[in-house]
């Protein structure tokens, strides 16, 4: 009996090692959302479609030389103790170097041919990053923080930061999307969602090629809302 009681509590140790970032999320934000994942609610804005080319930048994503490797898990020496806890909480879920690569470009390295996507939601500043996830790649469970953002560019805590999701290309199978609770599939070219402060999300592919998306992610002017309000999106 008594190894089974010994048994049991290294189980439920285990158990709370494994989910410590998220538990202490949860409290933390236990007034901001539910957490019951049984409930049918929409955790993401569907804001409309980009019209422009996305002909240039699809040409530059079809070599992989042009891009740089990351890797959500690794801990690099810049991280303060609250990202290297998540990345933590990654590798505890079963996470690792190996199921949690993406490729990505700038702005900064090809600011022509993101103009586009840089200038037409009437953002401050912002930074543009095109990724690129081959099958069996997963950003898993995680919030947008925008803490390197603002770190980079120099944006206080009391200035609005926002970040759009922008899909490159047409949804093929086995490409996914998750927020909260709601899953996001069978978007077009240019479809653009926007997830509130703090919502956990999900991408991978569990497809058969690669999956092309974008994230553009800055400060909140009086374009960028008068922009948004009228759904009309175009360069």
């Amino acid at each position: 009996m008594k190894f089974l009681d010994c048994f049991l509590y290294m189980i439920l140790l285990i158990c709370i090692m494994d989910n410590s970032y998220w538990l202490s999320f949860k409290e933390e934000n236990k007034d901001n959302w539910h957490f019951d994942p049984s409930q049918k609610v929409q955790d993401f804005t569907y804001l409309g479609r980009l019209k422009t080319d996305f002909g240039p930048l699809i040409d530059l994503m079809k070599n992989d030389k042009n891009f740089t490797e990351y890797i959500m898990v690794q801990n690099i020496k810049k991280h303060d103790s609250k990202l290297s806890q998540r990345i933590q909480g990654f590798r505890d879920w079963g996470f690792s170097e190996h199921n949690t690569k993406s490729l990505q470009i700038t702005d900064k390295e090809f600011p022509e041919i993101f103009k586009p996507f840089k200038e037409f939601a009437g953002f401050g500043e912002c930074n543009v990053v095109a990724l690129k996830q081959y099958p069996g790649q997963f950003l898993p469970w995680h919030q947008d923080t925008y803490v390197g953002f603002r770190k980079d560019y120099g944006v206080p805590d009391d200035v609005q930061v926002t970040r759009y999701s922008l899909m490159l290309e047409d949804w093929k199978w086995g490409h996914y999307f998750l927020a909260g609770n709601s899953v996001f599939h069978q978007w077009k070219q240019g479809d653009i969602i926007e997830l509130p402060p703090k919502m956990h999300h999900v991408t991978c592919n569990a497809g058969m090629e690669p999956k092309l998306t974008m994230t553009i992610t800055g400060t909140v002017t009086d374009e960028f809302l008068k922009i948004k309000e009228s759904g009309i999106f175009e360069y």
